[in-house]
């Protein structure tokens, strides 16, 4: 079931207890994160089960404008070859385009700044609507000419001739991603790099930026006495210089966000999921979701790499801190619909420049639903009536792969819900509807909205 043949809406038919048992796909987080590593790298990588995305499609493209070699193989989970430029990334005849993926655009704005001449990274859209300036004034005080459209937003536009190196500051509120970015490009600064994250919010991301560095050879290390804190925490690494990213091979792991999807299916129809290939050592933020989900009143079991979750005949409300994952947010806020009280939702005003602001969005789809929405600079506030009391409703997805995945599960619960535009969640599932049909979640097509 290609992104490209689903109708312009569906709705599910909501079958009882859904029953599923398969392998998350790839991490996004990872793959991008790997991807530019072995394109700034010495030799040829290879990366073992990586799955395709749009976001992972658009930064191949653009690491191949940047002198990359990139095979991608034959569709689906397969070995990715990547042959590296040896920190010598060539200037593109165009702007790179990062489509709508904030990981992509970020991430290639520092990579840009290590090319001869210079490049320009833009996007679609709504990705132009997504904060880099924080990002643009760390680089520069890495020593780089980079510019953004003059707003703190793309497109950015660097001149090229690599980084002095230093200390740089970065302020992280808006995204881990800023501190990701400058860190995977400090290797190839002429000097060592010492950055300083300020407000640091979802910080295991960028631990999990700094595992693949070392990966691929580089030297980054915890430093300064903010290391090891909480979240919205002061945080300091040091990158020495001189120890580029060497090729390597990598097994990609699996993609937490995505199975965290997954198995609220089992916490919404009191259904059993099972992910086979969960690491439990994964560095990924949104692999606490099951906790939360146990919170809920779920069963949750693990074996291994085999993660399950068993669906509660009645889901409890929640009180939950999502700073540390805020990608969960929908996810939590579609359950809490179906839970009956009132859920309280915090820590997640980053959820406002994503790739909607995620907390109107929730308000008014869930609100569609007979669900009173509270929303608060950092959260929401969901009175959950229970899934019994949920009218029939048409969902509109906002674009965002998030939404549509999280009100999937609203949507096997509940009769008559229609979601708009199910082709989104491409950005990073591409097979999120294939794999809810293997769970016997049969759909009917909707036409689109009419204009």
């Amino acid at each position: 079931m290609a992104e490209d043949r689903l109708p312009a809406a569906l709705e599910l038919l909501p079958a009882g207890p859904v029953s599923l048992r398969l392998a998350a796909p790839a991490s996004k987080s990872v793959t991008n994160r790997a991807l530019l590593c072995a394109a700034l790298a010495e030799g040829t990588s290879r990366l073992h089960g990586a799955a395709p995305s749009d976001d992972a499609q658009a930064m191949a493209v653009a690491l191949a404008q940047l002198g990359a070699g990139i095979d991608l193989g034959a569709p689906g989970p397969a070995v990715w070859t990547v042959t590296g430029t040896g920190g010598r990334p060539a200037s593109p005849a165009r702007p790179l385009d990062a489509r709508l993926s904030g990981t992509t655009m970020r991430f290639l704005a520092a990579a840009a700044t290590l090319t001869p001449a210079g490049a320009t990274v833009t996007g679609a859209a709504p990705l132009l609507r997504r904060p880099v300036g924080p990002l643009v004034a760390a680089l520069a005080a890495l020593g780089a000419g980079i510019a953004d459209a003059g707003d703190g937003f793309p497109p950015v536009t660097a001149s090229g001739g690599g980084l002095a190196g230093g200390a740089a500051t970065v302020d992280a509120a808006a995204s881990s991603q800023f501190a990701s970015a400058v860190l995977l490009v400090a290797p190839y600064a002429r000097q060592p790099v010492e950055l300083t994250a300020e407000r640091l919010g979802a910080a295991a991301y960028v631990d999990l930026t700094a595992a693949v560095m070392r990966r691929f050879g580089a030297e980054v290390d915890l430093a300064g006495p903010g290391a090891g804190a909480g979240h919205g925490r002061v945080a300091a690494w040091r990158v020495a210089a001189g120890r580029p990213y060497r090729a390597t091979d990598l097994e990609v792991e699996y993609d937490a966000s995505a199975a965290a999807h997954l198995l609220a299916l089992a916490a919404a129809t009191g259904g059993t999921v099972t992910v086979t290939n969960a690491d439990p050592a994964t560095l990924q933020p949104d692999a606490a979701l099951p906790a939360l989900l146990e919170a809920m009143g779920a069963n949750v079991s693990r074996d291994g790499a085999r993660l399950t979750v068993r669906g509660p005949e009645a889901l409890g409300s929640v009180d939950a801190d999502l700073a540390a994952m805020p990608d969960q947010v929908t996810t939590v806020a579609a359950l809490a619909a179906l839970a009956a009280g009132r859920s309280r939702i915090r820590g997640v005003a980053v959820a406002r420049g994503h790739e909607t602001d995620r907390l109107a969005a929730l308000a008014a789809e869930l609100g569609k639903l007979g669900v009173a929405v509270t929303e608060l600079p950092d959260g929401l506030v969901v009175a959950g009536p229970g899934p019994d009391r949920l009218r029939p409703a048409r969902l509109a997805t906002w674009g965002d792969h998030r939404m549509a995945m999280a009100l999937a599960a609203v949507a096997a619960r509940v009769p008559g819900v229609v979601i708009e535009d199910p082709a989104c969640v491409a950005k990073t599932y591409p097979g999120f509807w294939a794999d809810l049909a293997a769970a016997g979640l049969a759909w009917r097509a909707h036409p689109g909205p009419v204009e």
